[in-house]
């Protein structure tokens, strides 16, 4: 009796689904409570069903009944892959120990069930992982922690022309040996990867110029793989960045190009303009009544060459600056009064007008919000032919922020280019606008992370509204 109770005892409580059936009739006789866990039955359920009840209806099972019983009859036990299925009828494999049980014509096969869902899942997984660098347009390396290559994936046999079984085994000089590249680049990546390996980092980013190689520049990106907290194997993934370093070539080229324009607008075109326009102030005593209108002409079009250098050094200042913008709280009002102010005595034959009051508020912006309101304001009076332009700014805060307009009685702004006016178009500054002016004011205003835009003036009448939008700081 004690042999008894041990026995249920063991059996009820194994690790694994334990289960004993008939190998003649494939009646299941017991069966653990694991087991019962694993197919989803009871255990009066489970004494009730056979060994095709539990199998996959279409599996072909690696031999008949009865060869296998005959093999569960050999020394220890034999073990088969076997395709279950549970009561809700979802399938999954499980590898299954059989042995034979009991004496003579008492004899019964028990069965041990291991689910190797996971494990399977895993392995399918890894099958998938497999897959992707075969994919990939880059090219990947696997090393172990000596340099020597343990896997190439297609791109690298494509870029190269070298076959994957010359890389296997050998280490980059490979590159060397076939003729592909010199030795400096080679040499450089060597002392890259010792230095990663020596470092302990995860990951590291290496930028290997080689003009006689398969790519001018190629971008590198070490991975460490570890197991157990121990380096093992280090990723090398490879991908071509010529034409990117090229292109950052050409805009470290043009933003120098740009500071030197810079500088003859700032300095020779400005105080030659001062110099020009010291001379007509000196010449207005010399002019008679028939000369004063040539001579207003000739002055207004001089500082208007002034006005544009104060344009293109914002410009300038804007695109090849070091930093990106960092906006910070700004008196909204104080810049409109100061630029209606200046605006006024650049054009006295214009009105400038405010509408309302300026609301006391601050906005996101920094000292460049002067250059966007004198702008609109230079645009407004300048695109203007009447004799006497009527320039009328309002603002008004709503919710989280400001909404400067800017109105004039000039001939408008057609509804195709209300946009491209900005030069927002593929064409950029070439753009039917108004030029470099109102790019500035676009590029400024989004850097806020405003907007601005334009409308039709309401009401019967020619004329534009231009609306800029900025955040409340």
């Amino acid at each position: 009796m004690t042999g008894e109770v041990d026995y249920r005892s063991l059996f009820e409580h194994a690790a694994d689904a334990l289960v004993v059936f008939d190998p003649d009739s494939g009646e299941i006789l017991d069966a653990n409570e694991r087991y019962c866990e694993l197919l989803g039955y009871s255990a009066g359920q489970v004494c009730e069903i056979t060994l095709s009840d539990v199998t996959a209806e279409d599996w072909r099972g690696p031999a008949n009944p009865d060869d296998l019983v005959d093999r569960a009859r050999d020394p220890g036990s034999t073990t088969v892959e076997w395709h279950h299925q549970h009561s809700d009828g979802t399938r999954f494999w499980a590898p299954v120990g059989l042995w034979v049980v009991g004496p003579g014509d008492d004899e019964a096969v028990c069965a041990r069930v291991r689910d190797s869902s996971e494990l399977r899942n895993s392995k399918r997984e890894a099958t998938v992982h497999e897959t992707i660098p075969e994919n990939l347009n880059d090219g990947v390396y696997v090393f172990d922690t000596d340099g020597v290559i343990e896997y190439v994936n297609p791109r690298i046999v494509e870029v190269s022309g070298i076959e994957r079984e010359r890389w296997v085994g050998n280490t980059v000089r490979v590159f060397t040996e076939e003729g592909v590249s010199r030795t400096e680049p080679v040499e450089q990546f060597e002392r890259a990867f010792e230095a990663f390996v020596e470092s302990g980092d995860d990951r590291a980013q290496i930028d290997i110029e080689s003009q006689t190689g398969v790519f001018d520049v190629i971008d590198i990106r070490l991975s460490a793989v570890r197991f157990g907290g121990e380096l093992r194997k280090v990723v090398a993934t490879v991908r071509d960045v010529s034409e990117r370093v090229e292109h950052q070539r050409q805009l470290a080229n043009r933003t120098e190009q740009l500071e030197v324009l810079n500088r003859v607008v700032r300095h020779d075109i400005r105080n030659d303009m001062t110099v020009v326009l010291a001379w007509l102030e000196a010449l207005e005593a010399h002019i008679d009544e028939d000369g004063v209108d040539a001579l207003d002409r000739i002055e207004r079009a001089s500082e208007h060459v002034v006005e544009l250098t104060d344009i293109v050094r914002d410009h300038v200042d804007v695109v090849v600056g070091d930093s990106e913008i960092e906006p910070e709280p700004t008196d909204l009002g104080g810049v409109l009064r100061t630029q209606f102010t200046k605006r006024r005595e650049s054009y006295p034959e214009a009105v400038f007008r405010v509408d309302g009051e300026l609301p006391d508020a601050r906005v996101a912006a920094d000292g460049m919000l002067s250059s966007v309101f004198r702008n609109l304001l230079n645009n407004a009076v300048q695109h203007n032919d009447g004799q006497s332009p009527t320039v009328t700014v309002s603002a008004a805060r709503d919710g989280d922020v400001v909404r400067v307009r800017v109105t004039d009685d000039g001939p408008g702004v057609p509804d195709t280019q209300k946009k491209a006016i900005f030069g927002k178009s593929e064409k950029g500054l070439d753009s039917p606008g108004s030029g470099i002016g109102l790019y500035l004011v676009y590029s400024l205003v989004e850097s806020y992370g405003g907007s601005v835009w334009v409308e039709d003036r309401p009401g019967d009448g020619s004329g534009a509204v231009f609306v800029v939008e900025l955040p409340v700081a």
